[in-house]
């Protein structure tokens, strides 16, 4: 089956070069499909960054020297990026670039950036060049060369920005095909800011994608390792437009951001490619930063994963969401304790002040996201994140057979209308009795709640039936008034202990004062419960 055309991302249009005051150049992957312009020009390759000790590391990878062709190469490459002076190459998804390297200029031209991160698909077209001097005439690709012009419109262009790097590179082949594997280190510079980067190329040489996604698994499945690894020409056109360097940021997977679905297979495949952006970027954050956001993005994430899985159990290809609800799972669990970590010290921390306590506190808390960490690299996260991005990539979601393609052409509504209906009685049956419900029975419900909220959240991108004005509020605050009450459970049987005793009685004292243990606010919480629970009954629709 061949791969599903990209999904698209519209690059915002910006009128000039930026003060140096000005905002981060908001800077998507995808730009202008342009793959009408010739296969022979794509260039496939894998990008991920990773930092200097894993660059080290990877370059001493066991499973390198056997799949060696020849000998290993470096080499320090000079690149500059030119455009207009407003940027308007850019704006059209084009880049023109100047290459030194061995003394000798080349001019790269490339198009056709894709929105998914990982691999990236590229219309690119190099000729030799004499000088650092880029020409529209020595473009020898005409479709691609008529495009320049007309974004051009006869503006002049001008240096943006450049990149020093310092390659090492090594030609491997396996029976899968062969990849040209490039190690990077360097800076890209605009004006006096520069922005440094560590990252690992593997470019498909033979064999097509198969071969880059097979290394890149072998290489990076146990690193930590940033599979949303913005472009060079990005990094230089979002320092020459005043922002600053890009650096991960915690990624949202709520499906509203893909606006209106009617169609339920574009609906399932832009979910998929969002849950996948957003698990590789947040999980980069869990590896590399204390932002608490990360991982707690990136469990929600993950629970919208599986909450999608299952609300298209019979819609996919047989087969191909098997393993994913586990590991989802899996790494879901293994986030726990570091989500639970992160809010109990915030809680703490909020409830008084003590220099030696505080400290210790926040020691400990840095000591459970280490565990976590080197679990989460055990268990192959990043591994994960490559299988979910190849599945996007590759279409293999998509069912063969006629009956369920046939489903999946139906209204998204209508398609996930069973699913929802399922999840609805499950959610029911767990809430029976609901002024009774004990610590573990509310935790449960809390957990179909939230697989019921992510459902719906999909099926209201259907803009001819949405849901009940208010019923996505209702259980958002229905969830959140039983996490209250969840985390006050887990407050009340857990003992927090420090080694040393004095600070351990402060702990306890402190523990003991936190407001969420109140049995005020334990009954506040759970009468907003009863409210959002008596609702939900009434605003359901199905």
């Amino acid at each position: 089956m061949p791969r599903r055309p990209a999904i698209v991302i519209p690059l915002p249009l910006r009128a000039s070069i930026a003060p140096r005051d000005a905002a981060p150049l908001d800077f998507p992957a995808a730009m202008t499909d342009c793959y009408a312009m010739g296969g022979k020009h794509e260039e496939i390759e894998f990008k991920a960054g990773v930092d200097a000790a894993t660059l080290a590391r990877l370059r001493r990878h066991r499973a390198l020297r056997p799949a060696t062709v020849g000998h290993a190469s470096t080499r320090k490459l000079l690149s500059i990026y030119y455009d207009a002076g407003d940027l308007r190459l850019m704006r059209a998804g084009l880049f023109l670039r100047m290459r030194r390297s061995g003394g000798r200029w080349e001019q790269t031209v490339k198009a056709a950036r894709l929105a998914l991160p990982g691999l990236q698909r590229v219309t690119e077209v190099t000729d030799p060049a004499d000088s650092p001097n880029p020409s529209l005439a020595r473009v020898s690709h005409a479709a691609l060369r008529r495009a320049l012009e007309d974004a051009l419109a006869g503006a002049a262009l001008q240096p943006v920005c450049r990149s020093d790097i310092h390659r090492t590179t090594r030609l491997l082949e396996t029976p899968a095909g062969r990849v040209e594997l490039a190690f990077d280190r360097g800076a890209v510079t605009a004006g006096d800011v520069a922005d440094a980067f560590c990252e690992v190329e593997i470019e498909c040489i033979e064999g097509g994608a198969e071969p880059a996604w097979r290394w890149a698994q072998t290489l990076l499945g146990r690193e930590a390792a940033r599979l949303v690894q913005p472009s060079k020409a990005a990094r230089g056109f979002t320092l020459a437009a005043g922002g600053e360097p890009l650096r991960a940021a915690a990624d949202r997977s709520n499906p509203s951001a893909l606006g209106p679905q009617r169609d339920t297979e574009a609906a399932v495949e832009a979910m998929f490619a969002q849950l996948a952006r957003s698990i590789a970027e947040n999980l980069f954050i869990v590896f590399t930063r204390e932002d608490p956001e990360g991982p707690h993005q990136l469990r929600v994430a993950l629970r919208r994963l599986r909450a999608l899985l299952r609300a298209t159990d019979g819609l996919l290809r047989k087969g191909a969401g098997e393993g994913l609800a586990r590991r989802a799972r899996d790494l879901g669990r293994l986030l726990a304790p570091l989500r639970d970590a992160d809010v109990l010290t915030a809680l703490l921390l909020e409830a008084g002040h003590d220099d030696e306590l505080d400290a210790a506190l926040v020691a400990r808390q840095h000591a459970v996201r280490a565990t976590v960490r080197d679990a989460l690299r055990e268990a192959g996260a990043t591994g994960f994140a490559i299988t979910l991005l190849r599945l996007v990539d590759e279409g293999r979601w998509v069912p063969r057979g006629k009956g369920r393609r046939r489903r999946l052409r139906r209204p998204l509504a209508e398609a996930l209308g069973p699913a929802l209906d399922a999840q609805w009685a499950k959610v029911r049956r767990h809430g029976k009795s609901f002024g009774k419900l004990d610590a573990a029975a509310r935790h449960r419900l809390r957990k179909d709640l939230k697989v019921l909220r992510y459902m719906l959240e999909l099926a209201a991108l259907d803009p001819e039936t949405p849901p009940p004005e208010g019923l996505l509020k209702t259980l958002a605050r229905l969830q959140d008034a039983l996490g209250v009450l969840n985390d006050a459970d887990n407050l009340a049987g857990r003992q927090l202990t420090l080694d040393d005793p004095a600070l351990a009685r402060a702990l306890a004292r402190r523990q003991s004062r936190l407001p969420v243990l109140k049995k005020a606010a334990r009954r506040k919480q759970l009468a907003k419960a009863r409210r959002a629970w008596d609702r939900l009954h009434e605003r359901w629709y199905r």
